[in-house]
């Protein structure tokens, strides 16, 4: 589509562009969050920042795993084409399950080391996950990964990428996931509002978003899949997490029963 603009007469990669703007929008929308809990409003910062590192390393962490055997078999190349293999396994190559258990981590770490609730910076910070994650996939969608199968009728040609293939009609599933990330952002800046839970909020999302991922990998084209059980690695990550979704709603629920029958016994 349109993997590069130019500003002031200089290439700019619009995957990075977006994705800056996607981080922007979830800054804004943090300090608005943090109106209601002011007394956190440091501990949310410091923690979205925690949780962006947590996201990068998880992100790549679990690429790398989809690729083990692959990049086993390259090492000795990072002797010897060193720029080539750091292109291949360092710059490029993100997954999105990885990035979102290892930006919770560190937020969950952070929120344990400054005894601060991590529900409530997860009430504030959550919200900010599919925000940048649809502006993320749009980005996605302009440069021409994360590409969806091919579709005569339904699919589009990516004729600037440099990634999918050049002149064949691919379903556009990043735009199909920015569009369901975004309604997310929607539902859960909402659940925020109400000051719902954090738990809870994480329990929503997850759910939703393991539905939405399951499903869309049935469209996915692009190679890095990895495959478990006939499986994507996305889709057995997306129904572990619906699995925790279930078991923290569960959870939830009978401390609130809990908590609501205890004025009654005194």
């Amino acid at each position: 589509m349109l993997p590069y603009i130019e500003i002031l007469s200089r290439p700019v990669p619009m995957y990075g562009l977006l994705a800056g703007v996607g981080v922007l929008l979830a800054v804004l929308y943090m300090k608005r969050a943090e109106k209601g809990e002011p007394e956190l409003a440091a501990d949310a910062e410091l923690a979205f920042v925690y949780g962006i590192v947590g996201a990068f390393v998880g992100a790549k962490l679990l690429f790398l795993l989809t690729v083990l055997p692959e990049l086993g078999a390259d090492l000795p190349y990072l002797w010897t084409k060193t720029s080539a293999f750091l292109e291949k396994y360092l710059y490029a190559g993100f997954v999105f399950f990885g990035g979102l258990y290892g930006a919770v981590a560190a937020v969950w770490l952070y929120a344990r080391g400054a005894r601060v609730p991590a529900e409530k910076l997860l009430n504030i910070l959550l919200p900010a996950v599919p925000l940048i994650h649809s502006l993320g996939r749009a980005g996605c969608f302009c440069v021409g990964c994360c590409y969806g199968k091919p579709s005569e009728k339904w699919g589009v040609v990516f004729s600037r990428s440099e990634i999918a293939p050049a002149g064949v009609p691919l379903l556009p599933v990043q735009l199909y996931e920015a569009a369901g990330a975004m309604l997310l952002f929607a539902v859960l800046a909402c659940m925020g509002a109400k000051r719902a839970d954090g738990r809870k909020m994480l329990a929503v999302y997850l759910l939703a978003y393991g539905l939405l991922r399951f499903g869309l990998e049935f469209l996915r084209g692009d190679a890095y899949r990895g495959f478990v059980l006939g499986l994507s690695v996305s889709q057995v990550i997306a129904l572990l997490s619906m699995a925790l979704a279930a078991v923290l709603l569960i959870r939830l629920r009978k401390r609130e029963g809990e908590a609501a029958d205890a004025p009654s016994s005194q």
